[in-house]
């Protein structure tokens, strides 16, 4: 069996015979439409295919119309195609659509050719001589000017053999498109069959589809299963890139899919209406393309209105190349690296054309963002990505968004995020998020200027809230997955210290001066060598020479701490003495099996104004349980 990925098409001058060149070669009438035959003009996109024995393949020909009034169905035919055979007449020579359509070619990065010099039954040698010494000075300096030159009759047949060896040799140095892309099918017909259903078809540009999977439909969003798989008449299984397919849509209707749409992978892609683009304009364009200039931008099968904004100065000169914000009227949907034809609004002519450099831009001031999309276009995909992890700020973005951004299948994207990951140079956080590690830094900058700040208001205190920290550091709700995945990593790190809604830098220390200093040295020995029954706020701060209040303060920053226990509200004891209780009342149960609360006063020595309150607290750690008037180990 035949390989089949390799798509040609045809370009040239209306009637200068490509269709009937198309019939010479295949045996098949590309012109499908009644008014085609009757005027003798194509009009649409047609479609052939030609085997190839000597190399075992099968190449798809698209044939494009050459009037001037169908130019966006020439440029939608020549997205995608691997290889050109363009068309001059013998008799006629070189017309302007000759020229237009070698200028669309060349934008569109066609990498290959063979030229054929049609109708040479009409014409004798000197004048084939002629007309291929004026095509030889068109195509020098572009990818057709060491290209074979083939004179051919449609009519007669001489020179078909010939040209069909000069597409063997090609199509033999064509490289597929890889098959592990995302699936991609810019949609150039939609028709319905009766039995069938809806068919579409077009050229797959990357990736794979199988019979069952399931598609989507962009712009629209309406998704489909891929029924029945053809590719040259035949059925198969799965189309893969750099084949000309059509695909039988289950349960779709004729009006829910249009030309120019473009099915692909769920999930993989998003429609835009703005784009970052690098602009070339021919040497020949008619105007410079100055700020809000309305064009037509020709992408895939699809032709949009758009306005251009330059971002490097006020205008774009003929000949020139320069960055572009394109903002667009109806929604496309490019991959960075797609290549596309702009032409002029009215009269509609090619002017230029260009590559996208980001499909989802933020909008940009007129000569602003030079610098930004100057990076983006040095970018490999997956460097990108984390560009735009770090452009996206603390916020993160989803899996999906990321791949949809990124135009890459999700396996690629995985792979760069987990590469990405073991590097320390981006983050996943919770629900498929993912942090850029420069955001994730610059939280840790804030989360430590933000506690550097409190302590700083109440420098007697160790611990901060940590609600006090988040409410400075991540104002708004969607910030504080970042700021939880910030905080971690610096308690991993040890520049913090994080306890239950508490937290304080590693390496803060209470400020105690002055007759705070004093109060707390005193309070502490008072309550040393009280054990457990301590002296309650009010006697301490009769101790130490201040009010209530002013005590409570020092005794809540002591606590805060570590160095005392608040066991109550009235009862502030050394932890020491704390453990040695609990160990005491541990062991007492576990010997007799339940403990009341005269027991405990007997065996800790103290009054019931501080037993109660030690009991209630164990029962609120979980080392007791309250059992009518006794406890027992929980």
């Amino acid at each position: 069996m035949f390989e089949h990925r390799i798509v040609f098409g045809t370009a040239g001058h209306v009637d200068h015979g490509k269709s009937a060149l198309v019939r010479a070669l295949t045996g098949m009438d590309p012109d499908r439409l009644a008014e085609e035959k009757v005027r003798k003009m194509t009009i649409v996109l047609g479609f052939a295919f030609l085997p190839l024995p000597d190399i075992q393949k099968t190449v798809a020909i698209v044939d494009v119309p050459g009037h001037e009034m169908f130019e966006r169905n020439m440029v939608a035919g020549a997205t995608g195609i691997d290889a050109v055979i363009f068309v001059v007449a013998t008799d006629e020579g070189v017309k302007p659509q000759t020229r237009e359509h070698l200028d669309v070619l060349n934008l569109l990065e066609v990498p290959a050719g063979v030229i054929a010099l049609t109708k040479t039954d009409l014409c004798g040698p000197e004048r084939i001589e002629q007309t291929g010494a004026q095509v030889r000075d068109l195509v020098a300096g572009t990818f057709l000017e060491a290209a074979p030159v083939v004179p051919v009759s449609s009519v007669t047949g001489e020179g078909i053999p010939l040209l069909k060896d000069e597409l063997s040799r090609i199509a033999g140095g064509v490289k597929p498109r890889p098959e592990n892309g995302i699936y991609r099918q810019p949609i150039d017909r939609v028709f319905t069959l009766k039995g069938v259903g809806t068919v579409i078809t077009g050229t797959v540009i990357s990736g794979s589809l199988e019979v069952g999977a399931v598609v989507r439909c962009l712009p629209g969003g309406e998704e489909f299963r891929a029924r029945n798989l053809h590719v040259h008449h035949e059925s198969v299984s799965r189309i893969v890139a750099s084949q000309r397919a059509a695909v039988n849509l289950a349960d779709a209707n004729r009006d829910d899919i249009r030309r120019g749409d473009v099915l692909c992978t769920p999930g993989s892609l998003e429609p835009t209406l703005m784009m970052d683009v690098r602009v070339r304009l021919l040497p020949a364009a008619s105007r410079p393309l100055a700020h809000r200039t309305r064009v037509r931008i020709h992408h895939g099968t699809r032709e949009v209105l758009a306005r251009a904004v330059p971002l490097e100065s006020d205008q774009v000169k003929p000949g020139a190349s320069a960055f572009v914000q394109m903002r667009l009227e109806s929604p496309l949907v490019p991959v960075a690296g797609d290549l596309f034809v702009m032409r002029t609004y009215s009269p509609m002519r090619v002017m230029g054309g260009g590559r996208v450099l980001d499909a989802h831009p933020p909008k940009r001031t007129r000569a602003g963002g030079t610098a930004d999309v100057a990076k983006k276009e040095a970018l490999s995909p997956e460097e990108a990505i984390l560009d735009a992890l770090d452009g996206e700020g603390a916020r993160g973005m989803p899996f999906e968004r990321i791949r949809t951004a990124s135009g890459l299948p999700e396996q690629a994207v995985r792979s760069a995020l987990k590469e990405a990951e073991a590097q320390g140079r981006a983050y996943a956080g919770r629900g498929s998020r993912w942090f850029g590690a420069g955001v994730i830094e610059e939280m840790q900058t804030e989360i430590s200027a933000r506690l550097a700040e409190l302590h700083s208001k109440d420098p007697l205190y160790t611990f901060v809230s940590l609600n006090d920290v988040s409410s400075g550091a991540a104002a708004s709700e969607d910030l504080r997955e970042c700021f939880r995945f910030a905080l971690k990593q610096l308690t991993v790190k040890g520049t913090v210290v994080l306890s239950d809604e508490r937290v304080h830098l590693a390496s803060y220390r209470p400020q105690w001066t002055g007759k705070p200093a004093e109060a707390r040295e005193k309070i502490l020995q008072a309550c040393a060598k009280s054990g457990l029954s301590v002296p309650n706020p009010q006697e301490l701060a009769a101790l130490v020479g201040l009010d209530e209040a002013a005590c409570r303060r020092i005794l809540g920053a002591i606590s805060d701490a570590g160095e005392l226990v608040a066991v109550s509200n009235a009862v502030y004891t050394p932890p020491d003495t704390l453990e040695d209780c609990r160990k005491a009342v541990r062991n007492f149960i576990a010997k007799n099996g339940r403990i009341t609360v005269s027991e405990c006063r007997k065996l800790l020595g103290a009054s019931r104004k501080y037993i109660i309150p030690l009991l209630e607290r164990f029962d609120r750690e979980g080392l007791t349980v309250r059992e009518g008037d006794h406890r027992v180990l929980r």
